[in-house]
């Protein structure tokens, strides 16, 4: 089966703290790249191919979730709501004549909701970077018909090849423990099997690949390792023929040093079905190159080889992601660059060096920057009297337990109940913004008014009309309790302003349209100290005009800030008061 769920009674490291694929091939090209991307969180600018690549892939599983013996090629594009059970076959004069002009029609149907979905997606992202219209959404769309020529391809394969056993099976029932996705529910006999030769049809269901569900909740579909260090997603797997045979679906051309990536990646892959499925190898591993209709044969690793690469990925596990990790653990060794061709035929390796094109160069000492963070201290502006002190990034307390009582409950359907709670003749409201934390409720159920209860970990601040509200988000949890415990403050007690100082990694940038009609911007900064990383967000007329000067490696200080957080990450926001100084800027 491709899914092997982490077992909840023995996981001990959580989905967060797992080893993948992408974050081992980072910390090849470069330990310090890792460092930036996934100890500090940093996001590389967001351009419109990782989008436009995700779209490509859901509008190539939503038409292989299809099936041509039961959808019209112009039927609507929500066919399958109510599953595959609920159509009726075809008749054999309505079935495709051609069925790669039936794909491409379904193709039409997809595509363009998909990829205006994306799009908006992409819009609201405050990392993103380039321009949309520079990309040919045309040449998007013909990748999901390749991929679905050389899904064809396996179908006229499998059908001149299906033995007579395969074909009897299936067509008395049988389905795999984790069938691919069909939008069937139903057991026992399919409703498009035949009798005679097997049809395209049959071959087209019988040969369908596992594929991640796009309609699966995230994560929920990943493979992980026994021992929960590691996990993964494969794209598709061929499972006909009494063969495993895994694809990766690239939306590009294969050219340059990421196709070396692409190998490794599912080499990986290939070390990660055998160690979850008793030992056996997979039989062929390919990476299908949409923009050129190219399928690349990567060489599947013996049992020798999985052996070395699990224990290598193992250790690396501990090295970075079993023990806490510092700056200094992850140097700047960049791996040379790897040349390829379109296709991801190797050629000749460049002679250009990959800090050249590194997002974070203006951070690291092969770049222009170095590794004398600041965190905390003293700032004293130009002009002013004051001293102001700085809080190191890990100082910074956003989250406080609070005992109180349930003054007023609204119990609303299918949501959080509304709570108010009162302490010392103050009151506040509470506000349930994530509902579950790793499947456990983030609230005590039947809350009362007049139940005293603990709210742990939760994010105060204000709204918009200047009244105290409590944030409960993953981290955080309200629960019933007789007393109060050590660390509980009292409603007002937390500390309201803030002052840091930290080097700049990036800005951000959000706008949109309000429920009142008005558009509305916020621009941010993330800051970094030796300690940890943070980012700071505005209204867009509530940054000086010295803001748009501000590069990466710039060091800033921002003083009288308020703090809020989700789960791991700080936030910073600017008030009314709130002051920005550049203390130095990038190459000084």
């Amino acid at each position: 089966m491709p899914v092997r769920s982490a077992d909840p009674e023995t996981d001990d490291i959580g989905r967060f703290n797992r080893l993948s694929a992408s974050q081992a091939n980072t910390w090849e090209d470069c330990p310090r790249l890792w460092y930036y991307q996934n100890k500090m969180r940093l996001k590389f600018p967001q351009t419109p191919p990782l989008f436009l690549g995700r779209a490509v892939e859901e509008c190539v599983c939503r038409v292989l979730m299809e099936s041509p013996g039961l959808v019209f090629p112009n039927a609507p594009l929500d066919v399958m709501k109510n599953g595959a059970d609920n159509l009726l076959p075809l008749l054999e004069k309505e079935l495709p004549n051609d069925f790669m002009k039936w794909c491409e029609s379904r193709v039409d149907i997809h595509w363009p909701k998909i990829r205006d979905e994306m799009h908006e997606e992409w819009s609201k992202d405050a990392r993103k970077a380039g321009n949309w219209h520079d990309y040919d959404m045309q040449d998007y769309r013909d990748m999901c018909v390749t991929a679905l020529r050389m899904h064809l391809d396996e179908v006229t394969d499998f059908k001149s090849k299906i033995t007579d056993s395969e074909l009897s099976e299936w067509r008395s029932g049988f389905r795999l423990e984790i069938p691919a996705p069909d939008g069937r529910q139903k057991t026992g006999p399919h409703s498009l099997a035949s009798t005679g030769e097997c049809t395209l049809v049959e071959a087209w269901e019988i040969a369908r690949p596992w594929f991640v569900d796009p309609d699966a909740p995230q994560f929920s579909l990943n493979a992980v390792h026994p021992e929960h260090w590691f996990q993964g997603e494969y794209d598709l797997v061929y499972r006909h023929g009494n063969k495993i045979r895994i694809m990766d679906l690239k939306a590009s051309r294969g050219g340059g040093d990421r196709s070396g990536n692409y190998v490794e990646q599912l080499r990986i892959y290939a070390m990660l079905w055998s160690i979850t499925h008793n030992g056996v190898i997979p039989d062929n591993l390919e990476i299908w190159y949409l923009g050129v209709g190219a399928r690349k044969n990567v060489a599947v690793p013996d049992a020798e080889e999985i052996a070395i690469l699990e224990s290598k990925l193992n250790d690396l596990w501990h090295e970075i992601k079993g023990s806490e990790v510092s700056l200094d653990d992850c140097p700047p060794i960049p791996r040379a660059l790897r040349g390829y061709a379109e296709g991801g035929v190797k050629i000749d390796d460049p002679d250009d060096v990959r800090c050249s094109t590194c997002d974070w160069s203006g951070l690291c000492p092969n770049g222009t920057g170095d590794d004398d963070l600041p965190s905390g201290g003293v700032h004293q502006p130009p002009g002013d009297l004051k001293e102001y002190d700085l809080t190191p990034f890990n100082e910074l307390v956003p989250r406080v337990n609070i005992f109180c009582e349930a003054f007023s409950v609204t119990n609303v359907p299918d949501k959080p109940p509304n709570i108010t709670i009162e302490q010392d003749g103050g009151f506040a409201f509470v506000r349930i913004i994530a509902e579950e934390s790793e499947g456990v409720l983030t609230y005590a159920e039947n809350i009362q008014k007049g139940d005293t209860l603990r709210l742990v970990g939760v994010i105060p601040s204000t709204n918009w009309k200047g009244e105290l509200q409590l944030k409960v988000d993953p981290h955080a949890r309200v629960e019933k309790a007789e007393q109060s415990e050590e660390g509980d403050i009292g409603l007002f007690d937390f500390r309201a302003r803030w002052n840091v100082v930290g080097r700049v990694a990036y800005t951000t940038f959000k706008s949109g349209i309000g429920k009142n009609g008005k558009p509305w911007a916020r621009k941010g900064l993330v800051i970094l100290d030796e300690t940890s990383r943070i980012t700071v967000e505005g209204w867009d007329n509530a940054w000086p005009s010295i803001y748009n000067t501000l590069q990466q490696g710039d060091e800033v200080v921002i003083l009288n800030v308020s703090l809020d957080a989700w789960a791991v990450d700080i936030k910073a926001n600017l008030e009314k008061g709130s002051k920005l100084h550049v203390i130095s800027r990038a190459g000084d």
